[in-house]
C-alpha cells in the first residue's frame, strides 16, 4: 500500500515567551518542562484543579525562553485566557501567532522508512521536533504508528506532496481509533480525567513539582485507575448528529458516545464511547444502546 496524506488546519498557535515561560508552564501544565530540550516536543495537559482537562496542546520548545502550543482542538484565543488566569508577577507573554497554519500527516501501513524516503527527512526521534520551511517535522504521539506530521506557516503543498493524492481526515480518525488512541479536545475533555483516555503515559509526568491538579493526578496514580475509561466501540445505525449521546443498559445511562467516524466502506461506523467500568461486561456480552436510536454498539472487533 502507498503512503497516505491527510490535510488538517489547527484551531491556532500560542506562542510563550519570556524569563518566566519555563518556570510558569511548569507549574500550569502536566509536563516537565526542565526535561524539555530545545526543539524537543510532548503532549502537555491544562487541568482544573479538580483534574479534568481543560485543554491540550503540542508544546515545541522554539528557544531557551520559547514555547508554541499547538492546539488542534480548542481556540487560540481560550488556550491563552486559562493561561492567564494565574499570572501575577510573572515575566511571560502569550500571543497568537498569526498565519495560515497546516498540518500536513503522512501515514504508511508497514514503515515510517518510505515517508522518510517520499519527503527527503532523515529519521526523528520520538518527542524531537525538526525545523523544516515555514514550519516543523514531528512524531505526534496523538496518531496511530507510522505517521509523520509536518506542521507548516502555509497553504502551498510541499513539494513532496504535490504528487500525492489527500485522504479523507476521517480514514486518520478511524486509524487512530483503531490504535487505540484518544484525543484531547475531541474524547477527552473537561468533563473526563486524563487517565480515563490512557493519557497520563503520554502527557503526564508524575515527579515534577506543583502543577494545576497535580493533587489528584497523584491519589489516581496512587490508587491505579478510574471508574470510568475511553473504549472504542462500532454500529451500523448511523448515531445522531448531535454528539456527545448517552449510552443506555437496560435503560440506564452507563456511559456516552463522544465521537463516530463512518467506515470507508460504508458499512458501519466506530467511534470512542466514555463508560462507566459496570457497562463493559454488558458491551462485551450483548452491547449497549444508544439514547433514541435502534443501534446496538459493541467493542470493536467483537
Amino acid at each position: 500500500m502507498s503512503t497516505q496524506l491527510f490535510e488538517s488546519k489547527p484551531s491556532g498557535i500560542v506562542r510563550v515567551s519570556g524569563e518566566d515561560a519555563l518556570p510558569y508552564l511548569q507549574s500550569q501544565l502536566t509536563i516537565d518542562f526542565r526535561k524539555l530540550p530545545i526543539h524537543g516536543t510532548r503532549l502537555g495537559l491544562r487541568l482544573s484543579r479538580k483534574g479534568r482537562v481543560l485543554f491540550g496542546a503540542q508544546v515545541i520548545r522554539e528557544a531557551e525562553e520559547e514555547y508554541i502550543l499547538v492546539c488542534r482542538d480548542t481556540p487560540p484565543s481560550m488556550v491563552i485566557e486559562r493561561l492567564e488566569e494565574n499570572v501575577v508577577a510573572d515575566e511571560v507573554e502569550f500571543s497568537e501567532v498569526e498565519g495560515p497554519w497546516v498540518e500536513w500527516v503522512l501515514h504508511h501501513p508497514d514503515s515510517l522508512n518510505q515517508v522518510y524516503f517520499q519527503t527527503g527527512l532523515e529519521p526523528l526521534s520520538k518527542g524531537s521536533a525538526h525545523p523544516v520551511e515555514n514550519g516543523w517535522a514531528l512524531i505526534d504521539g496523538q496518531l496511530p504508528p507510522h505517521c509523520l506530521t509536518f506542521l507548516m506557516n502555509s497553504e502551498t503543498k510541499p513539494t513532496w506532496a504535490e504528487s500525492m493524492t489527500s485522504a479523507s481526515s476521517t480514514n486518520l480518525e478511524v486509524l487512530r481509533l483503531k490504535a487505540g488512541i484518544f484525543r484531547v479536545g475531541l474524547e477527552i475533555g473537561e468533563d473526563e480525567f486524563p487517565q480515563e483516555g490512557g493519557l497520563e503515559k503520554e502527557a503526564v509526568d508524575f515527579d515534577k513539582g506543583c502543577y494545576l491538579g497535580q493533587e489528584v493526578m497523584a491519589r489516581i496514580h496512587a490508587m491505579g485507575k478510574v471508574r470510568n475509561s475511553a473504549v472504542v466501540v462500532q454500529g451500523t445505525t448511523p448515531a445522531p448528529s448531535s454528539l456527545p449521546v448517552a449510552i443506555l443498559d437496560n435503560g440506564k445511562q452507563v456511559g456516552k458516545l463522544k465521537t463516530q467516524f463512518t467506515l470507508a466502506d460504508g458499512q458501519g461506523w466506530i467511534g470512542a464511547a466514555i463508560l462507566h467500568e459496570k457497562a463493559l461486561p454488558s458491551l462485551a456480552e450483548s452491547g449497549l444502546t444508544l439514547e433514541n436510536s435502534s443501534d446496538t454498539i459493541h467493542p470493536l472487533n467483537r
